[in-house]
């Protein structure tokens, strides 16, 4: 009788021993997904640092659109546009692009 309950208690250690590992391995699951979250929380982060400073840029993009002078060089600059009466000069560089 006696190498009977000894039968048991190995049983028991072996259920202890496999709960154990059953509670690491979901610990370390955890751990890991964490992990996963705080990289992409992160990453979330810069994007939107990246995102409000382009919207500051075009905020000050859309102010200065609002003077008549910013808009003349932008027109003459990119657009090639003259006022009446006046001559265009083009270099011989913007000529070939």
């Amino acid at each position: 009788m006696q190498g009977r309950h000894k039968y048991r208690v190995k049983w028991f250690k072996l259920f202890i021993l496999v709960l154990g590992g059953y509670f690491l391995f979901l610990t370390v699951s955890q751990q890991s997904q964490l992990a996963s979250i705080r990289h992409e929380t992160e990453s979330t982060r810069m994007q939107l640092e990246q995102l409000q400073q382009t919207n500051g840029a075009l905020k000050g993009e859309r102010n200065a659109l609002q003077d008549s002078k910013y808009v003349e060089k932008i027109a003459r600059e990119e657009l090639g546009l003259v006022k009446p009466g006046e001559i265009p000069f083009i270099t011989a560089e913007k000529n070939n692009l």
